[in-house]
């Protein structure tokens, strides 16, 4: 006896084997936290309707709620099956071949698969799920026996003798006399009411966001003959342009009245003239949105490649016309010319009647390649990022969806374009961070689900990097991946010369505030001098990274997270970078009283204000997340660098990825060591790879480059292997101290990090689940050899969000044995934490060890 795939059957409130009747249905991931798929039966009127990648409103247990159709079969179910609602949509969300992607991405980051597909939807085209309450007949009891909610008089409830308090009877009002209405967050109460008997949380769907922007058009109506209108006389024409009015009317097969109004002072009078006398025809059709605007970087196609370049496509071009599955790791130094590979690759694809897709780590990075592959390809280019507004989200996926499109360029959730013909993924940066999911939803990498996409469509994956990530590397070097080396620059430019200043040695007066040094600011004059243009790396925005009192030694910290604070000089106040929280900024201390509170540290503000004073006559601008809050913004900054309006550009790991700016001849790296300092095994890896990367960017063009690179930790092989520009040097030493610890690549790793509001729970849950997890091991006499667990300890942010955090570490050396031992560990986890307070949350192959 089995379960249809691996899925269940809604009969009632019990779960059934299907059995052998003919009957259509259809197998439905519905968005709750579970992982398991479940059948329901059609109604005649809506088998037409539900198709796969549509969704639905289903019966689910006491409630109705929304799913995504993922499979449609006939045959196997009974006639006792629940059916389906409403098909909520009259096109699919997504393709049929997305379908074995969300299942994959379900199973191996270990994520309930309706809530993943809504994750990887665009927002406004879900459903967004509201919750409501309803009283059961015990509330209503309860409310009906207690006196006016202004008297402090108790009510006991049937199932518990404890009185209700005045905010549960404030509840129990409202949702009398609210029906449907929205229950508003925090949730806590209501779900206590819930426990008790007295009130049914309930899931409903808001109708969605957003859809095709509507615009009113004016066309002929049919039946008009224009040789006839026009050929009219006297009285029909007496309006200033109106005859030409007309004829640019019927000459298009319908024009925006806000465009004819713009173009004709009279166009209002006239379209009203001429709708009343039956000529013409007022109407609505949705538009797109243009996310594009203007081309940044008009790239023309060069005249011809180079040697390396060439050698590389062969094996690509190949590759492409075997249409099979391929994964090729391009691994060329900074200013190789990677780009014109994808380029070409894309090209190729088109050629084949294939799509693709090009996924890049930065929105600013996005806006740069849309430019030059526009300006290239046309309007059959889709930009996707979380950048755009939720329509212009929409406009682009609708686009995707009805093969409007062939390539689109896009950040992390560009994974999930929903192309029918997919041919090609490309991953540019791979190695960078930004391809791991850490907040909310599924915490999947985009680089590695790439991998599976390719393979299960059988379309080719390129992953691109100047500094490969040492997994992809070692990939590439077992034979995982086919290597393909780029290791000179076009026109074998030099790579930049690399100095490093070592901040021990100077002085306070010199500069060794940590800010500039003598070296540098002689360096930035020199670079202005020559009409030349400069890049200033610092990753840490603000001004100040902390402020503290004197007296006591205390930093003013966050209220939600166990941080200090950061001043930011252009708003005047201090503010947590992590949860958004802000405060004025104190005169006196909140710990013991004093007024001496004293900034200390930097961050990009308070460099752009140094490098300000040491350059007045300097054009000076800066890209951080602060300053590019507002849409747009991103590209004007770019912009107006690439058109040498700007002379110093400061700014954080923004500036440091894939631009290629021919005047920039001199790169500044401010305190290269911060990232040396971070908790984490990748705190190496992560330092050389942005280090190699920034430092690319200088000596593009005609001129030879110049870094200088300041550093606490002169010596530390991250920074001596960059300098040297020897990635292999780097390698080599890195996966040495990875496979004596047993690290990834060496190994695979699970995060599990409890959080809960309460630090002592939260730490008592923690040692409580950590010995749980122990005891699963110990029935494992043989394969627990090969899972090792670290922890429970208190994470390095203790407490972030208002949530007291510890966390669990697993390594084992095959993933199928993590995967196992995980799902054993969630069915003991599962009844310790039930009503704790503490929630768990699962990380599989973790970026963030914070």
């Amino acid at each position: 006896m089995r379960f249809y795939g691996k899925g269940k059957t809604q009969r009632g409130n019990r779960f059934t084997p299907l059995t052998d009747q003919e009957k259509p249905y259809v197998d439905i991931a519905v968005t709750l936290p579970l992982k398991e798929t479940y059948s329901y039966g059609i109604p005649e009127h809506l088998i037409p309707l539900a198709e796969i990648g549509r969704r639905a409103r289903v019966p689910f247990r006491d409630r109705e709620v929304i799913g995504y159709i993922l499979e449609k079969k006939i045959g196997n179910q009974g006639d006792d099956l629940k059916d389906i609602l409403d098909v909520l949509d009259t096109e699919p969300l997504f393709s049929e071949n997305l379908v074995s992607l969300f299942r994959w991405m379900s199973d191996y980051y270990l994520y309930p698969l309706g809530r993943l597909i809504q994750s990887a939807l665009p927002g406004g085209l879900n459903v967004r799920p509201v919750k409501t309450g309803r009283l059961t007949d015990n509330g209503l009891s309860i409310l009906e026996n207690l006196p006016a909610l202004s008297l402090p008089a108790p009510s006991l409830s049937r199932r518990s003798k404890r009185p209700a308090r005045t905010d549960e009877r404030e509840l129990l009002q409202w949702v009398k006399t609210n029906p449907g209405k929205g229950l508003s967050s925090p949730l806590d109460l209501a779900y206590t009411l819930q426990r008790k008997g007295w009130l049914i949380i309930e899931e409903r769907g808001r109708k969605r966001e957003i859809g095709p922007l509507m615009r009113r058009f004016v066309r002929p109506k049919a039946g008009s003959d224009p040789a006839v209108i026009l050929d009219q006389e006297g009285e029909s024409f007496k309006a200033r342009d109106e005859r030409e009015f007309l004829e640019t009317v019927f000459d298009s097969d319908g024009i925006l009245l806000e465009s004819i109004s713009s173009r004709f002072d009279n166009g209002p009078y006239l379209i009203n003239k001429w709708v009343k006398n039956g000529v013409l025809e007022k109407y609505d059709a949705p538009v797109v949105r243009n996310p594009a605007g203007e081309i940044l970087f008009p790239s023309p196609i060069p005249s011809k490649l180079y040697a390396q370049q060439e050698k590389v496509l062969v094996e690509i071009r190949k590759s492409l016309k075997r249409k099979a599955f391929s994964t090729f790791l391009l691994y060329g130094v900074t200013g190789s010319g990677k780009t014109e590979i994808y380029y070409n690759a894309v090209e190729q694809t088109l050629r084949l009647g294939r799509q693709a897709i090009l996924m890049v780590p930065e929105i600013a990075l996005a806006v740069y390649m849309e430019g030059m592959f526009r300006s290239r390809l046309g309007d059959r280019v889709a930009v996707y990022h979380s950048g755009l507004s939720a329509g212009e989200r929409y406009d682009e996926w609708a686009r995707m969806a009805r093969g409007d499109v062939d390539l689109v360029i896009g950040a992390r959730s560009a994974l999930f374009s929903p192309f029918q013909k997919l041919g090609l993924i490309i991953v540019d940066e791979e190695h960078d961070v930004s391809y791991k999911q850490e907040e909310g939803g599924p915490r999947y990498q985009a680089r590695d689900a790439a991998v599976v996409r390719g393979k299960l469509e059988k379309a080719m994956v390129i992953l691109g990097s100047g500094t490969p990530s040492v997994q992809s590397f070692h990939h590439g070097a077992t034979g995982r991946y086919q290597l393909l080396s780029m290791p000179d620059r076009i026109e074998k430019r030099p790579l930049p010369e690399v100095e490093i200043v070592d901040m021990k040695t100077v002085s306070e007066e010199e500069g060794g505030n940590g800010i500039l040094s003598p070296i540098l600011k002689e360096a930035l004059k020199g670079n202005l001098a020559k009409g030349k243009q400069t890049l200033l790396f610092l990753n840490r925005r603000g001004f100040n990274r902390v402020y503290l009192c004197r007296s006591c030694g205390q930093a003013v910290k966050c209220k939600n997270c166990d941080l200090g604070l950061t001043y930011h000089f252009t708003t005047n106040r201090l503010a947590c970078h992590y949860c958004g929280f802000h405060s004025e900024v104190h005169k006196t201390c909140p710990s013991c009283g004093h007024a001496d509170m004293r900034a200390y540290g930097f961050g990009t503000e308070k460099l752009e204000q140094e490098v300000r004073e040491a350059l007045p006559d300097a054009r000076i601008a800066r890209m951080d997340r602060d300053s590019t809050r507002r849409k747009g913004q991103t590209f004007r900054i770019l912009k107006q660098f690439s058109d040498h309006e700007t002379d110093v550009l400061v700014g954080t790991q923004m500036i440091t990825k894939g631009y290629d700016f021919p005047n920039v001849t001199l790169v500044g790296v401010i305190a290269a060591d911060f990232s040396l300092g971070f908790p984490d095994f990748r705190a190496g890896e992560r330092t050389f790879q942005i280090l190699s990367q920034v430092t690319g960017r200088a000596g593009r063009g005609e001129d030879k480059g110049r870094v200088i690179v300041q550093t606490f930790n002169p010596e530390h092989y991250a920074i001596t292997s960059s300098k040297a520009h020897d990635y292999l040097m780097f390698f080599q030493k890195e996966t040495t101290l990875r496979e004596e610890l047993g690290y990834p690549p060496f190994s695979y790793l699970a995060c599990l990090r409890l959080q809960g509001n309460s630090s002592q729970n939260t730490a008592d849950m923690a040692q409580r689940v950590g010995k749980g997890i122990r005891g699963v091991l110990e029935q494992w006499p043989k394969r627990g050899k090969d899972v090792q667990v670290l922890g429970p300890a208190e994470a390095p942010l203790a407490k972030l969000r208002g949530k007291y955090r510890w966390q669990i570490l697993i390594k084992c050396k095959k993933t199928g044995l993590l995967h196992y031992f995980l799902k054993e560990i969630e069915v003991v986890t599962r009844r310790m934490l039930r009503r704790s307070g503490v929630g768990l949350i699962v990380d599989i192959d973790p970026y963030q060890m914070l």
